[in-house]
């Protein structure tokens, strides 16, 4: 499953902690025949499943998962013998009891059921939408633990089974599967019967169902028939997404010894959609958002999103669906592996898009939230629905990319590449744990995997790796010492015993480059000749911090540009970056590498930077310092705008495009430059005017921009385009420029259009986050959380309560987060319980690097614009 990282981050449901527990081995799935008959009007559905199992041990009993679901007839047939099954609920275990007076012997016996189930409005199980034209479908989303709300089952990765799956539906109406079309059948009463070919062996969550009107793109790549759907009216947008899954297929089918082995793809864009997308064998379903894309106006970031995501679901064809984890706790065998592997084939394919730019910067997104106290490691136990939901998080995405990409790097690219396929064709339709993956690397590569995965893995935290240099003896001595990174000064300055095994790969000032496994606390490399530094991680592949004396942070910034890779260059930022949030560094340190970057005009380097600088001028810059701080702001980016220009140039990349609208929207926020602010509302203007003479992407910017001294009338204007949209990302455009006016008035009327029917459940709770995140209204948005808290919980749905709660993290006041604890120590969400001990953190952090930076920056500040003339 794929997180949403352009418009809003998937989060989690809620649930009882007392759901979720672990069935009984009293009997293993062999196959599931399941009929679906949905009723659209009515919002519920009619099922018959049979299932067939193998019987262990004697037993008068058959524990199932099932919730929300109305039995009817129960029967269990073994040894030539079927009794009728009484069922007894144990709803606060999500689970039911099936139980017959003579007991199963031990062998096969198969359960037939029939039941009715709900069609529900809450984006999982099998439940109801409409698309823009009101016209109604079903669609399922299972994972982790909704398989249930619509077949009672086996509802845990471990029981694999094969499916036979049909349904009922009105004639007109398209039904989509996991695999190919069987028969199709004309019933009475204007309806049909769809059967779906048997699938291979899968989890209960990878299967699916979606019953409505929708058209397809077809192609094909390497003899798999490939399917983009829409619902009606939009599958032109759907080519590029077509043509993006035929290269990552042929490319999977090259990078894996075991070729795509599901008969058919097909990629289904949903309307209503929880998650990013999600991965059920061979049916992959998307939000619209992440599969259809106007090919001549789209921007630049969409396409590498869509991109992206595809990539991410189709590697789990292989990690996730072929071979699963055993249990939830290491479901970063699926997330991680998937997030590792998605750039390959898009590198492969655009390498002008610089995806290995964006793997070094979500590495370091990742440490940020690998930095609180409040972390967990990657393989983390959960046993309740609530802490299974909890876990799809940037741990098990970003965190488990990052230590693979360090491993890869370490071992090299195709001594990596035949573990992962040594351990593919090992378990192969059945489940793995961590160490089946550490021990299959280990054995492929001769080195200890074995021994360094598990101090990634199995404890929280990331470590930095403190570097002193000194020249002896006409070589540079490097002396060496680890520990755990803590955002907070005060855990950070701690004692504490954690201890990784960490790849090590420096590079001294005259390009020799030394790579060794560091084992112990303190260590010490030599390098030939006396190097004016040493870069700590060269080629920013480890997922470590790397700690530097201020001289060698000063000689790194004067050569960052000429002598430093743009990984390299955004690395180093990241590093100067974490030591000043803990006080090592004066925030001018951080400055000073911008100001060696400021030739920059790679988009990567730059965006990075860009978000340094709004963080500063958010939190740091003190009222009486912000005229000043903006001054330098616009004397470091002028020089940039000039340079893209405001216009497209003939025959420029995607990339400067992006880099044009990041730098505009930069300059006209944080510096406030009068010039960007104007050609921001003329681009607005023409955009609303004409939509096809701007591309998305300056348009987005341009909204925003626009919208920070916007009046009624340019809100109104915005509404209009919204509900005139022509494609997911322009409808996406207007409604996240709403949230950054200025005018309390107009974010109210945001705020209550954000909860009301005009807006899809999916989004209602990223447009209330993302006033919260605009500083002219985070108190507003905030009140507006708390006085009408049912309304947020309904209009955001089950798998939205812990956006809210995350939003919490922009705060840095006092007073905010206390009304923050307050708050939720009222109003718990048993699948939002770290992420509001990490808004907590986030929080009160940002407190402490305004005490201690503020007169930093106010003292950089006086000597820089003084020098530069107060421009």
């Amino acid at each position: 499953m794929k997180r949403l990282a352009m418009l809003l981050t998937f989060v989690c449901a809620t649930f009882s902690l007392a759901a979720g527990q672990r069935l009984p081995h009293e009997a293993v799935p062999e196959n599931y025949k399941l009929i679906f008959a949905p009723d659209l009007e009515k919002a519920t559905f009619e099922g018959d499943d049979t299932i067939s199992v193998r019987i262990p041990k004697p037993t008068a009993q058959i524990t199932l998962n099932a919730v929300d679901i109305d039995f009817h007839e129960v029967t269990i047939a073994s040894g030539g013998m079927t009794q009728k099954a009484t069922v007894t609920p144990q709803k606060e275990n999500e689970m039911v009891v099936l139980r017959v007076e003579k007991p199963l012997a031990v062998g096969a016996a198969t359960i037939h059921i029939t039941y009715t189930g709900i069609l529900n409005n809450e984006m999982r199980g099998l439940y109801l939408g409409k698309d823009d034209h009101g016209r109604k479908y079903a669609a399922s989303q299972f994972e982790a633990t909704d398989a249930r709300r619509a077949f009672p089952s086996f509802d845990e990765p471990g029981y694999k089974a094969t499916f036979d799956i049909a349904a009922v539906a009105p004639q007109g109406d398209v039904a989509i599967s996991n695999s190919r079309v069987a028969s199709d059948t004309p019933d009475p009463g204007g309806k049909h019967t769809v059967k779906f070919a048997t699938t291979p062996k899968m989890s209960s969550y990878l299967a699916a169902l979606v019953v409505g009107q929708f058209e397809y793109l077809e192609g094909q790549a390497d003899g798999i028939p490939i399917r983009v759907y829409t619902t009606p009216g939009k599958k032109e947008m759907g080519q590029f997404a077509l043509e993006t899954a035929e290269h990552v297929l042929s490319y999977y089918d090259k990078y894996f010894k075991i070729k795509y082995p599901y008969g058919k793809l097909d990629l289904v864009g949903i309307p209503d959609f929880s998650a990013g997308a999600m991965e059920n064998t061979a049916c992959i379903t998307f939000r619209e958002v992440l599969l259809e894309i106007d090919q001549n106006h789209g921007s630049l970031r969409l396409k590498k999103e869509i991109a992206s995501v595809i990539a991410h679901e189709m590697a789990h064809q292989w990690f996730g669906d072929l071979v699963t984890m055993a249990w939830w706790n290491d479901i970063w065998l699926n997330e991680g592996f998937a997030t590792w592997m998605s750039s390959k084939p898009i590198e492969a394919w655009k390498p002008e898009w610089q995806f290995n730019l964006d793997d070094v910067t979500d590495a370091d997104h990742t440490m940020t939230t690998d930095s609180l106290a409040s972390t967990r490691p990657i393989e983390q136990p959960a046993d309740t629905s609530a802490q299974i939901e909890e876990l799809f998080d940037s741990i098990a995405y970003g965190k488990a990319a990052a230590v693979l990409r360090m491993i890869e790097a370490y071992l090299g690219e195709q001594t990596f590449r035949a573990g992962v396929n040594a351990y593919l064709q090992a378990h192969q339709y059945g489940n793995a744990t961590a160490k089946d993956f550490w021990d299959a690397q280990t054995a492929t590569s001769k080195k200890p995997i074995d021994r360094i995965m598990p101090t990634f893995v199995n404890q929280p935290g990331v470590p930095i790796v403190d570097l002193k240099t000194q020249c002896s003896g006409g070589s540079t001595v490097v002396s060496i010492d680890q520990r755990r990174y803590y955002s907070d000064r005060q855990d950070f300055e701690a004692a504490h015993d954690e201890l990784w095994q960490i790849p090590l790969c420096m590079r001294s000032s005259d390009g020799t480059q030394k790579c060794e496994l560091i084992r112990q606390r303190q260590d010490t490399l030599t390098l030939p000749g006396c190097s004016a530094w040493v870069l700590g991680n060269a080629g920013a592949n480890g997922y470590y911090r790397v700690g530097y004396q201020p001289e060698a942070i000063r000689a790194l910034a004067a050569d960052a540009e000429a002598r430093l890779s743009a990984a390299e260059q955004i690395e180093l930022q990241s590093n100067v970056w974490a030591s000043v949030r803990v006080g090592r560094e004066p925030v001018g340190d951080f400055l000073a590498v911008a100001s060696g970057l400021k030739n920059s005009r790679n988009r990567a380097v730059m965006e990075n930077l860009l978000a340094g600088l709004n963080y500063i001028g958010r939190y740091l810059v003190t009222e009486t310092d912000s005229d000043s701080y903006r001054a330098w702001v616009r004397s470091y980016l002028t020089p940039v705008m000039d340079s893209v220009g405001w216009e497209a140039k003939a025959g420029e990349d995607g990339e400067a495009k992006a880099l044009r609208a990041s730098v505009l929207m930069s300059l006209g926020y944080d510096g406030r430059d009068p010039k960007a602010l104007q050609e921001a509302r003329n681009i607005a203007d023409q955009a609303l005017q004409n939509p096809a003479s701007v591309g998305h992407e300056l348009a987005f910017s341009a909204f925003r921009l626009a919208a920070l001294n916007g009046d009624q009338a340019f809100y109104d204007q915005l509404m209009a385009g919204l509900k005139n949209a022509k494609s997911p990302e322009q409808y996406y455009m207007h409604l996240f420029a709403l949230p950054r006016f200025s005018d309390l008035q107009l974010l109210e009327r945001t705020l209550n259009f954000a909860v009301s029917p005009e807006v899809r459940s999916q989004d209602a709770l990223g447009v209330i986050s993302a006033v919260m995140d605009n500083p002219a209204g985070e108190k507003l948005a905030w009140n507006f959380v708390q006085s009408r808290w049912n309304e947020v919980q309904k209009a955001g749905g089950p798998f939205a309560s812990a956006e809210i709660v995350a939003a919490a993290e922009s705060f840095c006041t006092d007073s905010l987060r206390d009304e923050v604890k307050s708050f939720y120590d009222a109003h718990k969400i048993a699948a939002a319980e770290r992420t509001y001990r990490q808004s907590i953190e986030h929080i009160n952090d940002c407190v402490d690097l305004r005490s201690q930076q503020e007169p930093q920056l106010a003292s950089w500040l006086g000597q820089h614009n003084s020098a530069a003339g107060g421009q």
